[in-house]
């Protein structure tokens, strides 16, 4: 029913929101930077918002039962108000197109509203069967009432750097139709069944997971190629911090975040390394050659890639319901593996095709 409700609402808003982008002039203009910008003609932005509204307002009525568990009111409106100052910082973006040092501020004050809002893993499994403890190290700031206010500083380093490069990972992955709101709704969906899962018993945050599989569905239907649609730059950041909040809610899964979004992080991980260490360039300025960008060099249409990516989310994000301790650490050598000589290749063949 909520994943029903998710998709016929996203699908609906999103239409709406099209007119609006299309009567404010808040597109996607490929004459505005022809190096970089790939569709042949203009599209409007603002799909983003559609996701969000949907989920907030779906998790504002679903507010009791949400928090009839371990989740608290405050979880659910600090992931609300992080995810509007996602959007608003993306939505400034895409009129005024900001410079990456200001992009990144709105992103940070997201994930610091997370951990204020008392959200992070107080463990992350350990592949060999135990945990790794971040709860150790605690700073009072202050005490109201009694109550002490503390900085759990591990788990809230961790909560901020884990939220940025997930957010980050799709941010970058969103090059292509339909491939953000593709490989979020696969991930939202391995996670709401990990979350009902036996070993992880939290029905609270695998409703969460399937409110926000059924958004990213619903506006996967206008933005599969040839899109109709855009996420805008707040949509592509608020799928990859909705998958990094569910990881860390999901008790600390964060293997099962690496599968899924593997390849993409992969990807954003070499991307920083060549324009750092062999172009000498900030890792925030733009280029197309993300691995959806080099890949199309090589023939191949955006259906395949988009395929691909599909595919691969779906083999080794299924393999975390299937597998636990060692067998997931080896599928992630194995993902690192296969993604490395993949990009490697990929690379050096677009490479060969340009000197031709």
């Amino acid at each position: 029913m909520w994943f029903s409700l998710a998709f016929i609402g996203t699908t609906i808003v999103t239409i709406i929101l099209c007119n609006i982008a299309w009567r404010y002039n808040i597109i996607d203009d490929p004459k505005k930077n022809p190096g970089r910008k790939k569709q042949a003609k203009a599209t409007p932005l603002l799909g983003g918002w559609a996701i969000y509204l949907i989920v907030a307002g779906l998790l504002i009525w679903l507010l009791p039962d949400l928090t009839a568990g371990y989740l608290l009111p405050k979880h659910i409106i600090g992931i609300l108000l992080a995810g509007l100052v996602i959007m608003l910082g993306g939505t400034l973006d895409d009129i005024f197109s900001l410079a990456p040092r200001w992009q990144v501020i709105f992103p940070i004050i997201a994930s610091i509203i997370v951990v204020a809002a008392g959200i992070g893993p107080n463990y992350i499994t350990n592949p060999f069967g135990a945990v790794w403890r971040l709860d150790g190290w605690k700073l009072t700031l202050f005490t109201w009432q009694y109550l002490p206010y503390q900085l759990t500083v591990l788990a809230d380093i961790f909560t901020i750097s884990w939220l940025m490069v997930t957010m980050y990972t799709t941010k970058l992955l969103d090059g292509l139709d339909g491939l953000v709101p593709g490989v979020t709704f696969i991930g939202s969906v391995i996670m709401f069944f990990l979350s009902i899962s036996p070993t992880v018993q939290q029905p609270e945050t695998g409703l969460l997971a399937l409110v926000f599989a059924g958004a990213a569905a619903g506006f996967l239907i206008w933005n599969f190629s040839p899109a109709k649609i855009y996420l805008g730059e707040g949509g592509a950041l608020l799928a990859g911090f909705m998958l990094g909040i569910l990881a860390i809610l999901s008790g600390g899964k964060i293997a099962t975040a690496l599968l899924i979004l593997g390849l993409p992080m992969l990807d954003l991980a070499w991307v920083v390394i060549r324009r750092v260490w062999i172009e000498h360039k900030s890792p925030f300025s733009g280029d197309a050659l993300h691995l959806h960008y080099q890949l199309r060099l090589l023939g191949w249409s955006d259906q395949m890639i988009a395929g691909m990516y599909y595919l691969i989310t779906i083999i080794f994000g299924l393999s975390t319901l299937l597998f636990t301790g060692l067998a997931k650490l080896i599928l992630l050598l194995l993902l690192g593996v296969i993604s490395g000589i993949g990009l490697y290749l990929v690379y050096h063949k677009t490479k060969s095709l340009k000197h031709i």
